[in-house]
């Protein structure tokens, strides 16, 4: 004849509920479970007045603007950032996308590491908040990234610019009042509808001097913790209970008979 039939989901539920009751009063049956992810900001908006802006953003010329930031060293995973951004000219809706890349000291480089929609700066006067959501990317902590818009792959011939908020009025640019964030600075570059130029060509500061910032937010959390197994006083009860099924199962073959 044979034994009854052997269920590991019941053998498995029984062997847990006896391994606690063992533990009960001489250790506590921890979860390993890590701390709860935090957030970090970068923002530099309170220092803005939501009036000042530099210009002119879009087609036929400066196709690229951007904000340059360091990583935190523990909070290094990037999840949005935000720029503000209004018609200027009226002529044409500016269309763009933003984007996200390593930063060299002079320049974009390597790969583009978020890239977005497209998107549009309606005619309606007024800053809009454009935020874009890069999901979980782990960043190095402590270099430097560039956060741009980029309307080069989106020009159709129509003359059409926008404004970026900006902390510096026209009167502070040299003074270094709009210098609020010293971890980056607002970067452009002058590449039309080549995008390429942005990995190659060196970019520039305003008016070469890199004495302002714009109105921004990047926000960070820490990296999300890897579970790790349950544990009884550091004996992980998965181990356990898989060394216990194989000397069941090897039991039960021992004792089969026909």
């Amino acid at each position: 004849m044979f034994l009854p039939a052997f269920n590991p989901l019941n053998a498995a539920s029984t062997a847990i509920k006896n391994l606690l009751m063992a533990a009960a009063g001489t250790t506590l049956i921890t979860l390993g479970i890590g701390e709860t992810t935090q957030a970090a900001t970068i923002d530099t908006t309170s220092s803005w007045n939501g009036v000042n802006y530099i210009w002119p953003f879009g087609e036929f010329n400066t196709g690229t603007y951007g904000q340059t930031f360091t990583v935190p060293e523990t909070d290094n995973v990037i999840t949005s950032f935000t720029f503000f951004l209004d018609e200027y000219d009226g002529l044409d809706v500016v269309d763009f996308a933003a984007y996200l890349a390593k930063w060299d000291g002079t320049k974009a480089t390597g790969s583009i590491l978020y890239e977005s929609k497209a998107q549009s700066i309606d005619n309606v006067p007024g800053f809009q908040e454009f935020t874009f959501n890069t999901g979980e990317i782990s960043l190095n902590p402590g270099e430097q990234y560039v956060a741009f818009l980029s309307a080069s792959n989106f020009f159709d011939g129509e003359e059409g610019t926008g404004k970026l908020g900006y902390i510096a009025g026209i009167d502070d640019i040299y003074s270094g009042a709009g210098d609020v964030y010293s971890g980056g600075s607002f970067v452009f570059l002058n590449n039309g509808s080549d995008f390429s130029l942005l990995t190659t060509t060196p970019w520039e500061t305003f008016v070469g001097l890199g004495l302002g910032d714009t109105a921004f937010k990047v926000t960070f959390q820490s990296p999300t913790p890897v579970p790790e197994p349950l544990s009884l006083g550091g004996v992980t009860v998965a181990g356990l209970l898989g060394m216990w099924l194989t000397k069941k199962q090897a039991a039960r073959k021992n004792h089969q008979c026909t």
